[in-house]
């Protein structure tokens, strides 16, 4: 009898449909692509200031960060007074084989301009710290 009740759940389970949803938005397609501070970066052969972002993570040379959770939403820039899409995720970050802890990351990327991206930690009051800016330029053919 027992045998009968696992078999009749395993098989109940098998044929669920259902598929499970992260618990985050992933990083929009937008933001996705290979980033560097200056278009001479791009074409640096070795790689060191250029920075790979993918729907889950942010790809530093010997560094990453892995995305936790993150919102998508549109609204005012503080890099280019514009509007476009921006991105709030926490992190965890990893620097060769050393966990460093998470940290807050602001992306925006004004709706004239998908070549430009602006990055900067959130402050412990949740507002992006705009001192703290760091741009990077879309590395075409990357």
């Amino acid at each position: 009898m027992k045998t009968i009740l696992i078999a009749a759940s395993l098989s109940i389970l098998a044929g669920s449909t259902a598929q499970a949803k992260p618990l985050h938005d992933e990083i929009p397609p937008i933001f996705q692509g290979t980033w560097a501070p200056t278009l001479e970066d791009c074409a640096d052969l070795e790689g060191v200031n250029r920075y790979v972002v993918d729907g889950e993570s942010v790809n530093y040379y010997e560094a990453n960060d892995y995305l936790l959770i993150g919102i998508k939403f549109s609204g005012t820039t503080i890099g280019s007074d514009g509007s476009g899409t921006l991105f709030n995720g926490r992190f965890t970050s990893r620097s060769e084989a050393f966990l460093l802890g998470e940290n807050n990351i602001r992306m925006e990327i004004d709706d004239r301009d998908h070549n430009v991206m602006y990055l900067y930690p959130i402050g412990d009051d949740g507002e992006p710290m705009s001192e703290n800016e760091v741009r990077g330029v879309r590395c075409v053919g990357r």
